[in-house]
């Protein structure tokens, strides 16, 4: 296995481990929150240069979110694992995620036109 992957996935398994210690208590599964976890922290390892939770912020997250609506058939999740990746993620980093993100009503203009571009 070349380096760069091996460092790679010693920086995912660290994320997740920082993610998990800080979950608070969630309404749903565990295992669930785990792979929610997981699946942000993929997305960090591949997509970002952060290297700890401290330098997750608020557009990082938002630019997740963003990333889950564009791919989510790709990545087998529902609406409804999109906004528990949202309450989880937004806890766990302390940040707000901006409102028209968490409303997936149809009359939810902003969110339907970001979803088709």
């Amino acid at each position: 296995m070349k380096r760069a992957s091996i460092v790679r996935e010693k920086k995912y398994y660290e994320l997740v481990e920082q993610l998990k210690d800080r979950t608070k208590d969630v309404t749903f599964s565990s295992t669930k929150a785990l792979s929610l976890l997981m699946l942000f922290s993929r997305y960090l390892v591949n997509y970002t240069n952060v290297e700890s939770v401290h330098e997750i912020n608020e557009e990082c997250a938002k630019h997740y979110f963003t990333y889950l609506m564009k791919n989510h058939k790709r990545l087998g999740i529902n609406l409804t694992d999109i906004k528990r990746s949202m309450l989880l993620i937004s806890g766990v980093i302390e940040v707000e995620v901006d409102h028209y993100l968490k409303d997936f009503s149809l009359s939810n203009v902003t969110l339907w036109m970001t979803e088709e571009r």
